[in-house]
């Protein structure tokens, strides 16, 4: 990073840019950006479009922009949130791919974060006395609306919380996961930004605002949505939403030694849990293809299921279990048995699927893992994943076995959807093991897995209820079954 002849740092700023049908106008809006002294990258997030914005995109040829194509349309909120993952440089500032507001508007942006007074700033189109254009009276009202109510909750004192142009530090971004989906990132990310105490600015912009007929995509829906977003992500919605349950949060050293002797004695009370294991068998089986990498086998109790007729390469991070899986399948050249993380798939080959039970809620950052197990499909392969359903079902007893969450099955499938693969099914499984999961684990605090209450579910409950939820799929189960596919990387 150099510096401007007035002492300025140039290239300084990461510029995130959602996009989706803005074929008219992206081009010309990139190159903008690109004649900022600021602007050190471009990431553009394309989201579904499905005019010609992805080919005007792939076109554009410059070292600076970095193009990422979701598989489908999810929303700004969506865009936004991998954009920010892949952001590198000290400061971070959202731009539409529209004429709305202008790049060269970045300097003013900038200024109180460089000086040090701020640690966010907000471009207000009402605190100032530059041009806007004249347009909607009831989008005003809206608006003023929306950051009052806003302002009285996060007791904030903006003028235009709705705004596009938000210049963050990129640590601000670090410190809170984005929820929302579509428009109702502004809220979210305004009350998650009050609740963090970090320090705010507001600078005044102009604003060149859009008709409908020229594509503005923003309707009274998204502001019903504010409205909600505002409430539910205040401190006091947090609490609300929080009220009694335990978070998970990362465990200490000496905890992960407890949660592998813990998770091992799990392990082996489950080996005889045959009618479960044929059930997940059964529920998997039609994408895995002929060559299988199995993430965390475990003892290889689906590794058995899965042989005839595939090569199934195994891996565990645990030598206790690497040393039996080894032992398990010495001398059957169908399984090749890999001490490995999940970074390492890659280098382990292509494979027509990739299996992970109750895998990928032990691994601190799921996004990255997915991100490295995509590039280990094959085009057209599935990703396989089963995982504990509800956060409001987390545990102590998540905690001793190291969960570091419970998912919730859009968040699995916006998960799987930001690292390119689409979701070709997506289900609760047991709901009556959700049930038992609450009273025992939530409710009683009991360990849910012990051997007597593993054996009397999978010999008395697990033939009724797999059977009853392949007719009538249940609409919440203790766990979820996400199988995606992966597409041809452009």
């Amino acid at each position: 990073m150099t510096a401007t002849a007035g002492g300025v740092p140039d290239r300084c700023l990461s510029v995130v840019m959602p996009c989706y049908n803005e074929a008219p106008t992206v081009a010309a809006v990139v190159e903008r950006v690109l004649a900022s002294p600021y602007a050190g990258e471009v990431i553009i997030v394309d989201d579904g479009s499905t005019d010609g914005t992805p080919a005007i995109l792939d076109g554009l040829d410059d070292p600076r922009v970095r193009v990422f194509h979701q598989p489908r349309n999810q929303g700004k909120g969506a865009a936004l949130r991998r954009g920010f993952v892949e952001a590198t440089l000290p400061y971070v500032v959202i731009q539409d791919a529209d004429w709305e507001y202008d790049p060269a508007e970045y300097g003013s942006l900038l200024a109180p974060l460089l000086d040090g007074r701020a640690d966010v700033v907000f471009g207000s189109r009402f605190h100032n006395s530059r041009p806007h254009r004249v347009l909607y009276f009831w989008h005003s009202v809206g608006n003023r609306l929306l950051t009052t109510v806003s302002n009285m909750v996060t007791n904030l004192s903006l003028s235009d919380m709705e705004t596009c142009y938000k210049a963050f530090r990129r640590e601000v971004l670090a410190s809170f996961d984005i929820e929302e989906e579509r428009f109702g990132i502004e809220p979210e990310i305004t009350a998650k930004v009050a609740r963090g105490g970090w320090r705010i600015y507001e600078v005044g912009i102009s604003y060149s605002g859009r008709t409908y007929a020229e594509g503005k995509k923003i309707g009274w829906r998204d502001g019903v949505r504010a409205m909600y977003c505002i409430l539910r992500y205040s401190e006091a919605g947090e609490r609300f939403r929080h009220r009694g349950r335990l978070r998970p949060r990362s465990p200490a050293p000496a905890a992960i030694e407890e949660a592998d002797a813990e998770l091992a004695d799990t392990l082996d009370n489950l080996d005889d849990a045959v009618n479960y294991a044929d059930w997940i068998y059964s529920l998997i089986a039609p994408y895995l293809g002929r060559r299988v990498l199995e993430v965390g086998a475990g003892h290889g109790t689906l590794t058995d299921r899965m042989l005839p007729g595939r090569t199934v390469t195994a891996t565990d991070l645990s030598a206790r279990c690497v040393a039996i899986l080894e032992e398990r399948y010495a001398g059957i050249d169908d399984v090749t048995v890999v001490q490995a993380d999940v970074d390492e798939a890659p280098a382990l080959g292509q494979f027509d699927a990739v299996v992970l039970v109750n895998v990928l809620e032990h691994i601190a950052d799921d996004a990255r893992a997915l991100r490295a197990l995509e590039k280990a499909l094959v085009p057209g392969g599935h990703l396989v994943l089963y995982v504990p359903a509800f956060e409001a079902l987390y545990s102590d007893f998540d905690r001793r076995i190291g969960h570091h969450r419970r998912y919730r099955s859009e968040q699995l499938r916006r998960l799987v959807g930001e690292v390119g693969l689409e979701v070709v099914d997506l289900r609760h499984v047991n709901m009556v093991g959700a049930v038992a999961w609450w009273v025992l684990a939530t409710k009683l605090g009991q360990t849910p897995t012990k051997k007597w209450s593993a054996m009397t579910f999978d010999r008395l409950f697990v033939p009724v209820v797999s059977r009853l939820e392949r007719q009538w799929p249940p609409p919440f189960g203790q766990s979820l079954l996400c199988v995606a596919r992966a597409v041809p990387r452009h």
